[in-house]
């Protein structure tokens, strides 16, 4: 058998284009789904913090409930509540208001109208009381007793002082000087403080 006749390649000239080659993907595959995300981690500490929360607070209510029982005494309460706060301290009475209140005020001596050492003299008008137990029955009675004698002590007091060395001493050194004279009567109790209800010069 004779061969074909045999034709010369012409190479391709310089300028010719070559058509662009076309890539074939070596997966072609289909993608996969992309996976569900992980769950958040901050969800996941909430939720391991609650359990611990809840089994700290079984435990404490359990170790309560065993002291309890086993070591406290049985007659002691659980639980007191606490008493209510002490009331303000009422503040002192003026003496006007402690003259008002004659269930604690001895006021028998009564009104005195004394005189000084002037000459002539002068009229000194003055009230006198003191606070009392009337409770204290014996020396409520001392007192009523001493009348008489509280009214002489005080006429006798203004008599042996002129107006202007009353007025100079003052209401307070009268009062603590009085006060003194009535309590070397007494031998069943004795009086805290006086009061002079009036106290006045008439000239």
């Amino acid at each position: 058998m004779k061969p074909g006749p045999s034709y010369p390649i012409k190479p391709p000239p310089r300028n010719a284009a070559y058509p662009t080659p076309r890539t074939v993907p070596c997966n072609t595959a289909p993608a996969r789904s992309a996976a569900s995300p992980p769950p958040k981690k901050g969800a996941a500490l909430v939720y391991h913090t609650l359990i611990v929360v809840a089994v700290l607070l079984a435990l404490l209510i359990a170790a309560g409930t065993i002291y309890a029982l086993v070591f406290r005494n049985s007659e002691e309460p659980l639980y007191s509540i606490p008493a209510a706060p002490a009331t303000p301290t009422q503040a002192p009475r003026t003496e006007t208001q402690v003259f008002q209140l004659q269930e604690t005020i001895f006021t028998g001596i009564g009104r005195l109208r004394a005189v000084s050492l002037d000459k002539p003299p002068v009229t000194i008008v003055v009230s006198i009381a003191f606070p009392y137990l009337p409770e204290d029955r014996a020396f409520t009675e001392e007192l009523t007793a001493k009348v008489p004698e509280f009214r002489n002590m005080a006429l006798e007091y203004f008599s042996t002082h002129s107006a202007v060395e009353l007025r100079q001493s003052g209401e307070a050194t009268i009062k603590t000087e009085l006060l003194r004279h009535y309590n070397n009567l007494l031998h069943l109790g004795s009086i805290s403080t006086l009061y002079f209800n009036d106290f006045m010069f008439i000239d």
